[in-house]
């Protein structure tokens, strides 16, 4: 009878997990909430901001009672039962106790044997008096910051960052990214370190600074611009702009380093893209070429041969391609 009862609640509860586990292992959908903070910016003088997931806009704010908004966007993957509920696995914490406005992101995973993962993240808007510092970290996502008159200081793991038209010390760290500043006026030192990505500096033409830079792999380049003492290698580059005075001193390993006198248009660099091919065919061969930066996908026939010599290599591969580019 105990053997019974046993072999009863054994199957009572398989049936049950089983039940639980249909549910688990449901296709997750997507969950966005939107969550708007209005903090005070008296007596404040510094803006951070610490993020897992998601990208970060940075700007001043048109508000004249000196008001901080942050408007937080989290999205997740969520199981179907769950749609209805809050994301608890996202928190935004708030710390206004002291002279800085702190916001750190904590995103938790789930545990268990059905864990997954669901691409939590948390996208912000954040608008504040431009005479407040500022001062970010993010692992993935993009990091804008514009019209900031105070210091600036950005870090991100992957992702770009953009500061535009900011004029205080400005301090930037990538690891994979590219770095975007155009400059309106330089009042005090600029310092940047990439590991993996383009560096760009534009709008120098009325600048006033002693120019260091250099890179491991990679080119140094001016566009309009007429250094004093100028020292340019392939690889390296020191001079004066105008007067001098402020240092401008960037550091890159694998990437290069452009200084432009004029604004720089944010764009998709123009050897992004991306290859849709269909593998109908394993007997043919296709070609790719570029020109003018477009990309073109022949197929070749049995009497066509493959480019060969220095720096081209024959190469196999199944036909009928097509080429879907980023705009």
């Amino acid at each position: 009878m105990k053997t019974k009862l046993i072999l009863i609640i054994v199957i009572a509860s398989v049936a049950a997990f089983s039940l639980q586990g249909c549910s688990l292992l449901k296709k997750r959908v997507e969950k966005k909430e939107k969550i708007t903070y209005r903090i005070s910016a008296k007596d404040k003088t510094s803006f951070s901001l610490e993020n897992t997931n998601g990208k970060i806009n940075i700007t001043n704010t048109d508000d004249t009672l000196g008001i901080i908004t942050v408007e937080a966007e989290k999205t997740a993957d969520v199981r179907p039962d769950e749609a209805d509920k809050p994301i608890d696995n996202i928190v935004i914490n708030i710390d206004t106790a002291g002279q800085n406005v702190i916001i750190e992101t904590e995103i938790s995973s789930e545990k268990g044997f059905f864990k997954k993962g669901n691409r939590a993240q948390v996208n912000y808007e954040v608008k504040i008096p431009s005479n407040m510092k500022v001062n970010v970290e993010n692992v993935n996502g993009t990091i804008t910051i514009s019209k900031i008159n105070n210091d600036v200081s950005a870090e991100t793991v992957n992702g770009s960052l953009n500061i535009f038209g900011c004029n205080g010390s400005i301090n930037l760290s990538s690891v994979n990214g590219s770095v975007l500043c155009n400059f309106d006026t330089l009042y005090k030192p600029v310092s940047i370190d990439v590991v993996n990505g383009k560096v760009r500096l534009g709008g120098l033409a009325n600048v006033n600074a002693d120019v260091e830079a250099s890179t491991t792999n990679g080119r140094v380049r001016f566009t309009n611009l007429n250094f004093n003492n100028l020292n340019a290698e392939r690889r390296s580059l020191s001079g004066t702009l105008g007067k001098g005075g402020n240092v401008i001193k960037i550091s890159s390993v694998n990437g290069s380093i452009n200084f432009d006198a004029n604004k720089i248009v944010s764009k998709k660099d123009s050897d992004d893209f991306e290859f849709k091919i269909d593998f109908d065919d394993e007997d043919d061969q296709v070609k790719v070429t570029n020109k003018d930066g477009e990309v073109e996908i022949l197929k070749l026939h049995d009497d066509d041969s493959l480019p060969k010599g220095p720096g081209k290599t024959g190469t196999e591969a199944p036909g009928n391609a097509d080429s879907l580019r980023k705009k």
